[in-house]
Formats: structure tokens, C-alpha cells, sequence
């Protein structure tokens, strides 16, 4: 319990602060601290805000009409953490970008800024499944102004019915996608919101929903002052709502229930009407997009949020009520609510549907499974065969393909939904997403939270070159020491030529590097080709370059010809030629920056390659920073890659080997699992700088989806590049970043 927050200002005495102490920009500023302490090994864990545990409410956090309050967020736990805040009815404005939730990790904080914009009390609370069963702190609003006129108004017919829905129409019979062993299978009974031509609702408007939208509801879309009316009815059999993210709301158009109030302190809330719509029943809400809704200057043309049913959000969620919104800014869209800068607009919902909290769990049971009389709901295998990952609400890879042309402009939309409190990390093979001005290979998804990134889809079966050409040539080794923490390991390493007999040796400048491989450094417009020589199946996987399907270096059914999977996994002995090309998207997309970290790595099978260790950096860098030892030119850098490497993933690791004793490290349960910097648990030697020095540090993370690092640098602070005017002491980083 023994910490507190720090608030740090920048600029002259007295330009910022008030006598006392207080923001003079803003009217209110508060401190939340979300965590999770574990008191002890034999209680369970409880979820904090502040000091207030999951048995009591928060007072009330007060603010006025139109009041401007600066929050401060501060994650903490014993052990690692996400937390996915959001504030209904309200958006908030983070690093200049438009948000409706606050993605927070445990042993780091973020600033952000609300103008309060409707009356009433309005819940803060974790969105992740896991927390929705703590604490909750209340915003009151004591008064409101009118609103700017209404622009134009959207209307939208949308129905809750029921479904059956088939998790995976495609794929062959797989143990939780069956129903053998009186488990329920791939088809579940569920409920979906649908799009109707009127308020008769007697016709839909699309006679077959759209495969590509899966279980997804209607796309809801709407400009800044706009008005969106949706005619919701529920056709189903149980009470539900429709609740948005990232538009202010009214109390009697929020379509929320809130958790139990045992002390009465929520008021009129907790009896406020009109929270669910009872089956058969219309309602009609009612938002107004605010001028404090709309997208920054920095924002996306439209920025990607969510909508869903609230009356117990959880279980309607798991059920199947979910759809997509988005927010736009001013003439982004036609009158037909087409975004007028993009070719093709696509969404992606990553969703993990827990059909044991779903509200049709005993029909589907009673349905499904063979013997339904005997199910044990709590038997672990039973509740593991009803949690589906899914994409759009399918749980496994589809046959279908999106086609796109060549240099189309694609908006994507991503968003993460459901019950895991995991971290999605998406890649989209071969292209780079445009989000928040920096091109990148990976988009982290917090829970309940959405993403909008624009892909240029190029030709990948256009052979294109520029010169110069550098040739790399990689061989993978297999190393091993006899030593009680040493496993055998596969690691890429530099060559001077195409005989691999004299390696490339870096010197103190790659002595930090440990088990990575080589530093594969180009500038915008060079060509990089790669040989591997493989001591096993392996391949050769960039992120963020541009190639063909030849030099992909990925295992996975794209439906391409044979002479195109050659690239997938090279063979013991052989030898194979990579080719990728640096374009201006993988490069620095910010003067201030110098280079542009990626990966590259074995994508035979990417979880054990790279536990087996075969991974490395690329830097991409501006015209003339390197040199003509393919130095950085007057810059010290440092390549620092955090990952904990698990031994029981590795290809090299056998069976026997679990039982023998090896030194178990500090803090970690597991004797095969290392925690380590560049594969050193400890001490990683050659970071070697001098006092006043400028040093580039390139961190990276390709862990799974728990595997979050929150890196501190003792006794410094430092930048981010693009956002040198912020001063960071921790700086999280999320997988496959």
C-alpha cells in the first residue's frame, strides 16, 4: 500500500499551475489508480480502485456542466494486468486521439482529458470480464447545456433475434467443435442484432447477412452533430439494450444496467427506466454526436468504436449482441454513409464468445449434447469446449477470400470483444497498417476497444527492385552448452558469403545483441536478399517489408501454387533466397525519427521458432543515416528484446528433459521458463555509453498475448520517437511490438 502519484508539469513558474498546485487549464483533476493486490496466497484477489475494495462504492467523483477535468490513471498490480477503462456516456482525449476507453497496464499511467457533456450519474469501470465483478466509481453531472443543432439524422432499424449460429461451417470435426463426448459442438444457440428496411420489421435489409459480417450487427455510422435514432425491437426472448461507445448519451438513451448497489448510493440509477427492452417490445434511441465526440486532427477519418447490449453486459455479450460504430468527422462520409477516402471499407471483430455465461447455455445443452441429464457444467473440459475464439464470430480459418485490388486504399476497423483479459495483437501478412500517423506491422487490441488503421494493398505478385542491392546471408546454427541453464538452440547468424565459412563479426557493436541474430540495417529503397541455410525445417518471416508470395516466409493455406511455397519451410542443407523490398511505409514516417525497429524471424511454426530462437531485428532507416559499414552514423543504438522464453516450446526441448533438474531462476515457477533481455536473464553485457550521450534504444516484444512489459530505465527519463515532447519514466510494450 505504501505508494502515490507524481504529477509533473513542463514550461515556465506559474504557467500551468495555480498557486495551490491545481491545472489552471482545467476545472476539476482526479487520481484513479486501478489495481489488483493479491493479500495473500490463500484469499482470493480483489479488485482496487483507490483503496476501495469490490465490497464498497466509491463516493461520488463531482463535476459540473461542461466542466474539463484531467485524469490521471495509474495501473498497479501483483502480478501482470490490463485494464480497459472506460467512462460510459463520456469520450475522453488521449495523446491527442479521440478515445472511448483507456487501455492500462499494471505498473504504468496515462493522462487524459473529458469535457462532461450530459447530466447524471455515469459509471467508471474496468471492461474487462474479470474486473466488471469489483469496484465501480460514479461521475455526477449536475447540470447540462442544449446541444448544437442537429445536422442530419441516421436511422437505423435494428432487431435482437435469435439464431443458430455455426461457429465453424467449414472445417472438418475437431474435439471442441464436435458434439462427441456429450459436449455441445459448433452450433449454438444465440442472439443477434439485425438490420431492418422499417418499423414494420418485416423486411430485412439483406435477405441472406453478408458472410463476411458473420455475427456482427449493423455497421452504425454518423458525423460530428449528427443525430443517430435507432428503432430498436426485441424479437427475443429475453430482456436486452442497445449501449454505444464513444458518443455522449442522455441517461434515458444509455441502455445500461449497473451492477448491484447493496448501500443504495447509485440513487435513481439503479431504477432508472427504460435500461432494457422487454421481448416484443420498441424503443427508440436517441445521440447526438458532439463537437467532444469528434475525432482529433490526428484521428482517423473515422475512428472505430462498438456497440452491444448492457442489461448485464457479460452475459448478453457472450450471448451474441455486438456490432460496430463508427464515428466520423465532418464530410468524411457521402449521403449513402460511404467514407468518401477510402476504396473498401473492412471490419474485424476479435471476439471470445464464453457460451458457459451466455444466457441460452441449458437450451443449447438440452439441444445439443447426447445425454444432457449428466453434463457437468463446472467439468473443465466441458467449460473449455464452450469458449470459441473467433473472428467476426468464426472459430476457425474460412475459405472465403476478400479480394482487393491492386493499391486499393482499405479502412479497417478492428476491435476486440468478449471475456478474455488477453492483449489481441493483429498482423496482417505483407502489408503495414497507417495508425495514429506510424506505419506498423502489429495493432494491439485491449479488451473492448477498437482500432482504425488504413492498408494499402499492393500487387505482392509484382516483382519490383531498386537499387542499391545489399545481400545478407543468414545461416541458422544449432547451439548447445552442458551447463545446468543452458538448452540446445537455433540461432541466425551473419555470413560474409554465399559459401557460409566466414562469419560476420560485429564486435562491441553487436554484443548486446545475445541470442538475437544479425542487425539487418537498409534505408528507404533498398532491396534486401536474404540466403538461409537450415539445420532443420525453417524459413525466413519479415514484418513490415514488402514482398511476393515467394518470399514470404509463412506456413499457412493461402491457396497458393507449389512454386510459391518453396519459401515456407527450407529443408535441412538447403538453400533458399529471400528477397524484400524497403518502401517508404517501412520506414520512418516522422522527420524527428531516425529508424524504424521490425522483426524478422522463422515462420515454420512462429510460437516454436521463436522459442527456439530464431528471431532478429531490421532497422529502416532515413536517407544517409548509415554508413559504409552499414553503421548508424553519430548515434549509439541498442537492440533490447524482452520475451519469456519457454524451453517447453522449443523444438529442441524432449520429453525426458521435464524431468531433469535444472537452476530454477528467481520469481518464476517453472524450471524451464527464463524471463531474460535478449536471452540473458541477468546482466546482459555490452551496453556500453557515455554520460551526455544520445543513445537509440529499439525495444521489442513477441510474446503472447499476457506477455506485456513495462520497461523502466533506472534513474533516467527518456522520449519516444514522434513524441519528443513527452518525458516518460516507464514505457509499456505490448506484444509484437
Amino acid at each position: 500500500g505504501a505508494l502515490g502519484p507524481e504529477i509533473r508539469g513542463e514550461g515556465l513558474h506559474g504557467l500551468y499551475l495555480n498557486e495551490n498546485g491545481t491545472q489552471k487549464l482545467f476545472n476539476r483533476e482526479y487520481v484513479l489508480m486501478f489495481s489488483v493486490f493479491d493479500e495473500s496466497k490463500n484469499w482470493s484477489k480483489k479488485h482496487f480502485y483507490d483503496n476501495y475494495s469490490s465490497c464498497s462504492f466509491l463516493p461520488d467523483v463531482q463535476a459540473c456542466a461542461y466542466d474539463h477535468i484531467s485524469w490521471h490513471l495509474i495501473g498497479m498490480s501483483s502480478s501482470p494486468e490490463i485494464f480497459s477503462v472506460h467512462f460510459n456516456g463520456q469520450t475522453l482525449e488521449q495523446n491527442h486521439y479521440k478515445v472511448s476507453t483507456i487501455n492500462l497496464v499494471g505498473g504504468a499511467s496515462v493522462t487524459a482529458n473529458m469535457s462532461v457533456s450530459r447530466t447524471g450519474k455515469w459509471l467508471i469501470s474496468s471492461l474487462v470480464a474479470k474486473h466488471l465483478q469489483g469496484k465501480v466509481i460514479f461521475i455526477s453531472r449536475q447540470l447540462s447545456f442544449k446541444e448544437l443543432k442537429m445536422i442530419k439524422n441516421w436511422e437505423y432499424f435494428i432487431a435482437a433475434e435469435e439464431i443458430t449460429w455455426d461457429y465453424a461451417p467449414e472445417i472438418p470435426n475437431t474435439q471442441y467443435l464436435d458434439n462427441f463426448s456429450n459436449f455441445i459442438g459448433k452450433k449454438y444457440k444465440k442472439a443477434v442484432f439485425r438490420q431492418y428496411k422499417d418499423s414494420s420489421f418485416s423486411k430485412p435489409t439483406y435477405a441472406i447477412w453478408p458472410k463476411e459480417r458473420g455475427i456482427l450487427g449493423p455497421v452504425i455510422r454518423a458525423e460530428v452533430r449528427d443525430t443517430i435514432s435507432i428503432v430498436f425491437k426485441n424479437l427475443a426472448s429475453r430482456p436486452y439494450s442497445i449501449y454505444v461507445h464513444g458518443v455522449s448519451v442522455s441517461k434515458d438513451a444509455e441502455g445500461a444496467i449497473y451492477p448491484s448497489d447493496p448501500k443504495g448510493w447509485l440513487g435513481i440509477i439503479s431504477t432508472f427506466p427504460l435500461c432494457s427492452v422487454e421481448p416484443g417490445q420498441i424503443y427508440t434511441y436517441k445521440w447526438t454526436v458532439l463537437d467532444t465526440d469528434e475525432p482529433t486532427v490526428k484521428d482517423s477519418q473515422c475512428i472505430t468504436k462498438l456497440y452491444h447490449s448492457a442489461v448485464d453486459m457479460t452475459r448478453d455479450i457472450a450471448s451474441g449482441l455486438i456490432g460496430p460504430l463508427l464515428v466520423c468527422k465532418r464530410k468524411a462520409l457521402d449521403s449513402k454513409g460511404v467514407q468518401k477516402k477510402a476504396d473498401v471499407e473492412q471490419h474485424a471483430v476479435f471476439s471470445v464468445f464464453d457460451e458457459n455465461k451466455s444466457w441460452y447455455l441449458e437450451d443449447n445443452i438440452k439441444k445439443y449434447c447426447s445425454n444432457s441429464s449428466t453434463v457437468k457444467k463446472d467439468d473443465p473440459k466441458f467449460y473449455k469446449s464452450n469458449v470459441m475464439y473467433t473472428l467476426n464470430g468464426y472459430a476457425s480459418d474460412r475459405k472465403d477470400v476478400l479480394g482487393f485490388r491492386q493499391s486499393e486504399i482499405v479502412e479497417w476497423h478492428l476491435t476486440s470483444v468478449g471475456t478474455a483479459d488477453e492483449i489481441v495483437p493483429v498482423h496482417l501478412s505483407g502489408h503495414t497498417f497507417l495508425s495514429k500517423g506510424k506505419h506498423q506491422d502489429i495493432l494491439n487490441l485491449f479488451p473492448m476497444s477498437g482500432e482504425s488503421a488504413t492498408v494499402t494493398m499492393d500487387n505482392l505478385g509484382k516483382q519490383q527492385y531498386f537499387s542499391p542491392l545489399q545481400i545478407f546471408r543468414i545461416l541458422s546454427q544449432v547451439r548447445s552448452r552442458p551447463a545446468r541453464t543452458t538448452f540446445k538452440k537455433a540461432i541466425f547468424r551473419s555470413y560474409l558469403d554465399d559459401t557460409f565459412q566466414t562469419p560476420s563479426t560485429g564486435g562491441e557493436y553487436e554484443k548486446h545483441l545475445g541470442i538475437l541474430g544479425p542487425i539487418i540495417r537498409a534505408e528507404v529503397d533498398d532491396v534486401i536478399q536474404f540466403r538461409n541455410l537450415a539445420s532443420r525445417p525453417y524459413s525466413l518471416h519479415a514484418h513490415g517489408l514488402l514482398y511476393e508470395k515467394s518470399s514470404e516466409g509463412r506456413s499457412y493455406d493461402d491457396q497458393s501454387p507449389e512454386f510459391f511455397k518453396k519459401d515456407d519451410a527450407v529443408m535441412p542443407n538447403s538453400t533458399y533466397t529471400y528477397v524484400w523490398q524497403v518502401t517508404k511505409r517501412s520506414g520512418p514516417t516522422d522527420n524527428t525519427e531516425k529508424c524504424k525497429s521490425w522483426v524478422y524471424y522463422s515462420g515454420v511454426n512462429p510460437e516454436k521458432d521463436i522459442h527456439s530462437g530464431l528471431i532478429g531485428p531490421i532497422l529502416i532507416c532515413q536517407k544517409g543515416m548509415i554508413d559504409k559499414y552499414n553503421r548508424p552514423i553519430d548515434i549509439r543504438e541498442f537492440v533490447l528484446f524482452f520475451m519469456v522464453f519457454d524451453e517447453e516450446r522449443s523444438w529442441y526441448f524432449a520429453k525426458s528433459d521435464k524431468r531433469t533438474r535444472v537452476e530454477k531462476l528467481i520469481g518464476v515457477q517453472s524450471h524451464h521458463t527464463f524471463p531474460a533481455i535478449n536471452g540473458i536473464p541477468y546482466q546482459l553485457q555490452g551496453l556500453k555509453m557515455y554520460k551526455d550521450e544520445n543513445v537509440h534504444w529499439h525495444l521489442l516484444n513477441m510474446g503472447g498475448p499476457k506477455d506485456i512489459h513495462v520497461v523502466n530505465f533506472h534513474g533516467q527519463t527518456f522520449t519516444e520517437e514522434g513524441r519528443e515532447d513527452n518525458q516518460l519514466g516507464v514505457l509499456p510494450l505490448l506484444p509484437g511490438k
